[in-house]
């Protein structure tokens, strides 16, 4: 099957570019340890999950695994009865037979977690966990988005109960070493940012971490050749090594579905000269490009105000530097923030794929996409 151009939603069956270095680690982790899959937003997160649900369900002793996306639950008797409810639709029969083993488990799952109060969630949480280790079955929860669903329970509920629901959670981990049940946690925010912006220490220390990292030279030209030929671009291996060199280190599967797209859009033709700089630029500052859009805005959602108001004024003169700037420099520009209030920014900016540090020393943009919408939006 061909692969075609996918822009907003995540890259599914042909369309999803392998990631076989991360995609195996991921599965030597989850068979014994509990995960945290880091990386900034718009880098692909989301289809790995979706891969790793498909490949995990195949052959013949699947893994039953539940993908969710969180980003609109603020209490977790919404997560509860959200797996429930994912575990009840599994319809393969060996599971349903499993199911009706265990004191006929289908019913409780659309009934008892199906309605959860709010003063029991965790007495039911506890009970479905106990309801699955009774099946001794290898179960998966891809959990996307849960730092956002953690901060929106202390924005809506307090914080004792986001505490209460990351110790929770963490208790399940460290008491049910020998439970097939298994949990990766991931989102476009930080876990430990929010985490820490709340207050709350330690229920995330035990967790494995894996790190999604760029695509490399010969995956970026596999991937950006394959999509222009499978959508009749004309495209040269030249070409794209030019366009990889603007992008610098942090080529993601995103970038290059921006740049065979903008090619469509000008339905180049294979005996023109393509004009780089200009496809370049449709690609920085087009309305296509959602990623850097939203960085630039997100800013405020992630920080209070005067945290954001700096985190702009910092981004706004690193963007300057093609090098970058000295850590010490840096942190000279920004002398009104307490040393944690800055470290806390300059750790969100680091995960969320703001700033990198090169190995010179110095602090620059992690993404030459972003820096140059930065320079053009900011105005510098």
């Amino acid at each position: 099957m061909s692969m075609q151009i996918k822009i907003g939603a995540p890259a599914t069956g042909s369309n999803f570019f392998p990631r076989d270095e991360i995609v195996k680690k991921l599965l030597r982790a989850m068979q014994s340890e509990h995960v945290l899959f880091l990386a900034p937003r718009r880098t692909g997160k989301t289809s790995v999950l979706l891969h790793l649900k498909e490949l995990v369900g195949k052959g013949n002793n699947p893994v039953r695994a539940v993908f969710l996306n969180l980003e609109e639950y603020n209490h977790p008797k919404l997560w509860l009865k959200a797996m429930a409810t994912e575990l009840s639709k599994i319809q393969d029969e060996p599971w349903q037979q499993k199911l009706k083993q265990a004191g006929d488990l289908l019913p409780r799952l659309k009934t008892k977690y199906g309605y959860i109060e709010e003063s029991d969630w965790s007495e039911q949480a506890n009970s479905l966990m106990e309801d699955l280790n009774v099946l001794n079955e290898p179960v998966w929860f891809l959990l996307d988005e849960f730092p956002t669903m953690v901060d929106l329970i202390a924005k809506h509920h307090g914080i004792p109960l986001a505490e209460s629901t990351m110790h929770w959670i963490r208790c399940i981990r460290q008491h049910n070493t020998d439970s097939p049940v298994r949990f990766l946690l991931t989102g476009s925010i930080g876990l430990d940012n929010v985490l820490r912006r709340l207050g709350i220490r330690g229920p995330s220390n035990d967790l494995r971490r894996e790190f999604l990292t760029p695509l490399s030279n010969g995956q970026a030209l596999e991937l950006a050749l394959t999509l222009a030929r499978d959508n009749q671009v004309p495209l040269s291996e030249t070409l794209v090594q030019e366009y990889l060199q603007r992008l610098g280190t942090a080529v993601w599967p995103y970038f290059i579905q921006l740049f065979i797209a903008e090619l469509q859009e000008t339905e180049a033709s294979p005996n023109q000269p393509v004009d780089l700089e200009k496809i370049y630029r449709q690609v920085a500052q087009g309305k296509r490009n959602q990623y850097s859009d939203n960085m630039w805005t997100r800013l405020g959602d992630v920080f209070d105000k005067p945290l954001a108001a700096t985190a702009r004024a910092m981004l706004k003169l690193i963007a300057t530097k093609d090098l970058g700037i000295p850590r010490d420099e840096l942190r000279a520009r920004a002398p009104q923030l307490e040393d944690e209030d800055y470290q806390y920014v300059m750790e969100v900016l680091e995960h969320d794929g703001y700033l990198s540090e090169a190995e010179d020393g110095n602090i620059r943009f992690f993404s030459h996409l972003l820096r140059d919408y930065w320079r053009w939006k900011g105005r510098v």
